[in-house]
């Protein structure tokens, strides 16, 4: 996937941070956390790249997503998923490092703790398709 520099290098800390916390994890230390403006750039770049990774398992009818990432770099985002006007609308509200984690490929929709509004399936289609977004 071809993405501008400034979303490369922040795609590029992000894969340092979920690095060093596996390395972390193999030898019994606790997990990291971003700066809370390292973490803000992390859950934009995430938001704006998650209709990508939703893409390929061809969601179909299109939907509106209002993304709430909750604690320091967090934000909210309305994602359209799909292409055309969106038939279903779903708000899903989870912490912004569990997401950042879960699209990182490194905790599961089952991982976070979440409150979903809307139409659950569709909500769990976009949680099931955010680790496509790891690069490993």
């Amino acid at each position: 996937m071809r993405l501008p520099l400034g979303t490369l290098l922040v795609v590029r800390a992000f894969e340092l941070w979920i690095h060093d916390n596996d390395i972390r994890q193999a030898v019994g230390l606790p997990p990291s956390v971003p700066d809370p403006s390292m973490l803000s750039l992390m859950t934009q770049a995430a938001a704006w790249l998650l209709p990508r990774a939703v893409a390929p398992s061809g969601p179909s009818e299109p939907a509106n997503v209002h993304l709430v990432l909750t604690g320091p770099g967090g934000g909210t985002w309305d994602i359209p998923i799909g292409d055309g006007p969106p038939a279903a609308e779903v708000a899903i509200v989870t912490d912004a490092v569990e997401f950042c984690r879960l699209v990182a490929n490194r905790a599961t929709p089952d991982d976070l703790s979440l409150h979903i509004t809307g139409d659950a399936d569709r909500a769990a289609l976009v949680l099931a398709a955010a680790p496509a977004l790891a690069l490993d």
